[in-house]
């Protein structure tokens, strides 16, 4: 099982006997609390079933989505300690049921020690994952209300497929960095424009042309 792990391959057999006994199935309910900023490290989570949001919290104590990881993923962020001078001021949620595999920080660390491709694949897995990150963030500076509303709903077809998903106004406000009562009212007029249909909880898109013209 866990082959699937990037740096598997490059491991000695020690090394993966290690790995083997000190890797951690954990399962997590929605919602649930994966990590709170401040806790013990957790270490390098690999996402079996499922999805996860790193998201931080503002002053005002409103959450903004930073970063998410679906199903055969790697969460290298979530080992950020094992970094010299990096550290994420984030927490991680369950958007969904999630089985994750966790291997420890020392562990971690360990390897990538002794195994420079270890180290070397560990270290290309951050930077694409702070380079979304900070891509996210710029979204949410640069880009018009409507524009990150646009994205997040073009997006999401991409962890949820099919024209319906499951969102609700408070989740996608996250998401997108705004308050649930602006993305109501946003999500309303493209309700009226004929670009979306809302239910309870649920958004369908009807015209992804007109969704995908809103993103440029």
């Amino acid at each position: 099982m866990n082959r699937d792990i990037p740096f598997y391959q490059y491991l000695t057999d020690e090394q993966k006997d290690m790995l083997d006994r000190s890797i951690q199935q954990v399962s997590y309910k929605k919602g649930q609390m994966v990590h709170r900023h401040g806790e013990a490290c957790v270490g390098i989570i690999f996402v079996r079933k499922g999805r996860l949001s790193f998201f931080a919290l503002s002053e005002e104590g409103r959450e903004i989505t930073i970063l998410r990881a679906k199903a055969g993923q790697t969460c290298v962020l979530s080992a950020s300690c094992v970094f010299q001078a990096v550290e994420t001021e984030s927490h991680i949620v369950a958007e969904v049921p999630t089985e994750v595999a966790v291997l420890p920080a020392p562990i971690l660390a360990q390897l990538m020690h002794h195994n420079k491709d270890v180290e070397r694949v560990v270290y290309q897995r951050a930077s694409a994952q702070f380079a979304g990150a900070l891509n996210t963030l710029q979204r949410i500076v640069f880009f018009s209300l409507e524009k990150r509303l646009a994205c997040f709903l073009r997006d999401e077809k991409k962890y949820q497929p099919g024209p319906s998903f499951s969102a609700t106004h408070e989740q996608i406000a996250r998401h997108i960095g705004s308050s649930r009562e602006v993305v109501t009212r946003m999500l309303k007029q493209f309700a009226d424009k004929g670009i979306v249909a809302l239910g309870r909880g649920t958004v369908t898109v009807l015209d992804y042309d007109e969704l995908e013209d809103l993103t440029y």
